[in-house]
């Protein structure tokens, strides 16, 4: 429980341990783990020069429960740390300059050494297909003495997935792999650059049908405003209307207040001067004094007579004076 403890304490999240790493591949990989050791190495080679240091973040010696950077790893070192794995004898120690250290005391950040794994998978899956047709088992047949002699030939020598030939290879469908992802971009860029351009196409005919409302919408307010205009002016000439003919109806009220013959205050000459003005007038429609026509002053004595009036002389001039609708000093017209 104490070697646990001790382990976990030198793993910290998101590292691992330099001696545990090839165990792991014999239940956590596809590949044969010496196979894996040896495309790593090879891997790990062609990343830098083999003297460089390795980042401490990527692999850095613990000394005391810490990390001493002091001590770096080269590229050179870990590439010869696997390459001894792949011989099937995993050493226990790496090579530094301080001299050898412990395996064990060797940190590795998981996620990059994980991927220096998959670059070296997929390197060894591509020489793989290269090696397949040359690896093929053949034969040849040869005629000795009359009979055929088979003799098979063996297979070539693996071939590792770090080699010029696979590089090349791999570099090549990288190319190939990013020309096609471009052309990909490039044909989805152009669909959505046309669904773009029929998108602006049906915007703008909306925006004109929009406008073409608009436009209709103004022209209705414009004819609903005069409209309500024309109302408002209609009313108020109703209204001024009804204001005269309340106005004169007062007016009218009064005259017949002033006629009705129970009031006390009618005055009789007045009454019968207004029933005079009906008769001759025909109620204010015909004037009997027009050109051509008779006097007011003998219109009204006849009508007098007519009607069994007799008045005297005062009284009858009066009674002309309130007839008469025309100016004094205008002159009598005489009738015919």
């Amino acid at each position: 429980m104490a070697e646990t403890g001790e382990d976990e304490q030198l793993e910290p999240f998101g590292r691992v341990r330099l001696d545990r790493i090839y165990g792991g591949w014999a239940s956590g990989h596809h590949l044969n783990p010496r196979l894996l050791a040896s495309e790593l190495a090879a891997t790990i080679a062609t990343c830098a020069p083999l003297n460089q240091g390795i980042q401490t973040l990527h692999a850095s010696v613990v000394c005391g429960g810490r990390s001493d950077r002091t001590i770096p790893i080269t590229y050179g070192a870990l590439a010869e740390f696997f390459d001894a794995a792949s011989a099937g004898r995993p050493s226990l120690t790496i090579q530094t300059i301080s001299g050898p250290v412990p395996a064990a005391n060797v940190l590795i950040w998981r996620k990059w050494i994980e991927r220096l794994v998959d670059e070296a998978t997929t390197r060894t899956e591509i020489a793989a297909g290269f090696a397949q047709p040359a690896n093929d088992s053949g034969t040849l047949s040869l005629a000795m003495n009359g009979a055929a002699a088979i003799n098979h030939v063996p297979p070539l020598p693996h071939l590792s997935g770090s080699a010029p030939v696979i590089l090349k290879a791999q570099q090549a469908q990288l190319r190939r792999e990013g020309e096609k992802s471009a052309a990909e971009q490039l044909d989805a860029e152009q669909a959505a650059r046309r669904r773009s351009d029929q998108d602006v196409v049906e915007l703008c005919a909306q925006l004109a049908y929009k406008d073409a409302q608009i436009t209709q919408l103004r022209d209705d307010a414009e004819q609903d405003r005069r409209a309500l205009s024309q109302a408002i002016r209609q009313q108020q000439e109703d209204s001024d209307l009804i204001i005269s003919m309340e106005e004169r109806l007062e007016d009218v009220m009064a005259l017949a207040e002033c006629l009705r013959a129970d009031s006390e205050v009618s005055p009789p000459e007045f009454r019968l001067a207004f029933e005079c003005w009906r008769t001759i007038t025909r109620d204010g429609t015909h004037n009997p004094a027009g050109a051509g026509g008779r006097g007011v002053h003998g219109l009204v004595e006849d009508w007098l007579k007519d009607n069994g009036y007799k008045l005297n002389k005062e009284a009858t001039e009066r009674l002309c004076a309130v007839v008469s609708w025309r100016k004094r000093g205008a002159g009598a017209i005489r009738s015919k």
